[in-house]
C-alpha cells in the first residue's frame, strides 16, 4: 500500500510539473515597449524575483518589448534543443550542467561583455557561457531552537551536533531529496568530491530520520517556523531573502568550504535577435545590472566590484576566498554521466539506510 501511494504521489507530482511547464510556456510575461524591437528570454528564475532587473533594463530601452518565459530547467533545455532554426535571445538557467552541455555542443554564440575583465576566471567559458550570479549552498537554522547552543559552522561541527543532540536533531533536520531534485543531486555529487567525510554526514542524517525536500523554499519555511531545527545545502539567495522577514531564521556559510553554483546565461546560436540578446546580457553583467541583481533581486553578484557578502550574509563575515565555486567549464559534464549519477544515488540510499 505504501509503495502504491508513493508511486501515485510521484505520478501526480510529475503531472503537476507538466501542467506548470505548459502554463508558463503558454503565458510569458511581457514588458511592452513603444517600438518594434523584441527581446525573448528563457529563464528558470521566477519572474517576480527578477522583475527589478528586467524593468531597469527596459527603462533604458523604452522602444523594446521584453518577453520573459519562466520555464523548468528540463523544459528550457529541451526547447533550445528543439528550436534549431530560431529560439530565445538569452538562455538563463540555474542548471549549470545542462547549460554547459548546450554550450559545449555548439548551441551558443561567442560574446564578450564590456565587464569581461571584472569577472572571475572561473565564471565564464570560451566567451560563450557566463555565470550571472553566484549561489552559495548554506545551512539555515532556527535561532530559538539553538538558544544558548553553538550553531555548527563546519561539516565536522554539524556531524558532531547530529551525533550528540538527540531530541533537538531527531526528525528535525532537512536537506534535498537528490532522487527528485537535479540541483540537489549536483550538490551532493560535488560534496562527495570535496569531502571524504560526506557519506558519514549523510549516515548521520539518516540516523536522525532527515526530511527530504525537492526545493529550498520548503526547507526554509519549515526552519523559519521552528518545525525543523536545521537544513543543509539550501540555496543561499532564497535563505537571505527570507531571513530579512523571518527573525528566527539564521544563515550559515560553512567555513570549511562553501559550495557555490551559478545561474548561467548565454546567447543561442539560433537567437532570433542576437544583438538584443547581447545588449541584455551585457547589462546583466555590468556593474549596474550586477548591483541590482545583488541588492534588489537577492542574487549575489559575480562582478568583483560588488560586495555581496556585506549585504546578503552580514553575520558570516566571510570573504570570497572561503568559497568553492563550480567553474563554468566542461568539468560540469561529468555530473550528467548516467553511471555516475546512479552511483551517487546508490551511495546516498546506502548511507541513509534505505533500499539499494
Amino acid at each position: 500500500m505504501v509503495g502504491y501511494l508513493w508511486c501515485l504521489g510521484t505520478i501526480l507530482s510529475a503531472l503537476a510539473c507538466l501542467f506548470c511547464a505548459r502554463l508558463t510556456a503558454a503565458e510569458p510575461f511581457v514588458l511592452a515597449g513603444s517600438g518594434d524591437e523584441e527581446l525573448v528570454v528563457y529563464s528558470t528564475a521566477d519572474y517576480i524575483a527578477v522583475e527589478p532587473v528586467l524593468r531597469a533594463y527596459t527603462a533604458q530601452r523604452p522602444e523594446l518589448t521584453l518577453i520573459y518565459h519562466e520555464l523548468l530547467t528540463q523544459e528550457l533545455h529541451a526547447r533550445v534543443l528543439d528550436e534549431t532554426r530560431q529560439t530565445a535571445d538569452v538562455v538563463w538557467s540555474s542548471a549549470m550542467d545542462l547549460q554547459m552541455k548546450l554550450v559545449h555542443d555548439g548551441y551558443a554564440r561567442r560574446f564578450m561583455p564590456a565587464a569581461r575583465w571584472q569577472l572571475p576566471d572561473w565564471s565564464h567559458w570560451r566567451d560563450e557561457a557566463y555565470a550571472v550570479s553566484v549561489e552559495p549552498a548554506v545551512i539555515v537554522y532556527n535561532r530559538s531552537l539553538f538558544d544558548g547552543a553553538t550553531v555548527p559552522t563546519t561539516r565536522e561541527a554539524l556531524l558532531a551536533w547530529l551525533q550528540s543532540e538527540g531530541d533537538v536533531a531527531f526528525q528535525r533536520i532537512g536537506t534535498y531529496d537528490i532522487e527528485r531534485s537535479g540541483f540537489g543531486l549536483l550538490l551532493a555529487a560535488r560534496d562527495a568530491d570535496q569531502s571524504r567525510d560526506f557519506w558519514t554526514l549523510v549516515q548521520a542524517f539518516g540516523a536522525n530520520q532527515v526530511e527530504l525536500y525537492s526545493s529550498s523554499s520548503g526547507m526554509i519555511e519549515r526552519v523559519a517556523k521552528g518545525e525543523l531545527a536545521l537544513a543543509y545545502n539550501v540555496i543561499g539567495s532564497y535563505a537571505a531573502q527570507r531571513a530579512q522577514t523571518a527573525e528566527a531564521l539564521g544563515v550559515v556559510l560553512p567555513q570549511d568550504y562553501t559550495l557555490v553554483v551559478s545561474r548561467v546565461a548565454f546567447i543561442p546560436a539560433a537567437a532570433a535577435h542576437p544583438e538584443q540578446g547581447e545588449d541584455f546580457l551585457n547589462f546583466l553583467l555590468s556593474l549596474e545590472g550586477q548591483t541590482i541583481l545583488n541588492d534588489d533581486v537577492g542574487f549575489p553578484a559575480v562582478h568583483e566590484d560588488v560586495d555581496w557578502n556585506s549585504t546578503l550574509f552580514p553575520e558570516n563575515g566571510l570573504t570570497r576566498g572561503y568559497l568553492e565555486p563550480m567553474g563554468v567549464d566542461t568539468r560540469l559534464l561529468i555530473y550528467l554521466d548516467q553511471a555516475r549519477r546512479e552511483n551517487v544515488i546508490r551511495l546516498w540510499r546506502q548511507a541513509l539506510g534505505g533500499p539499494l
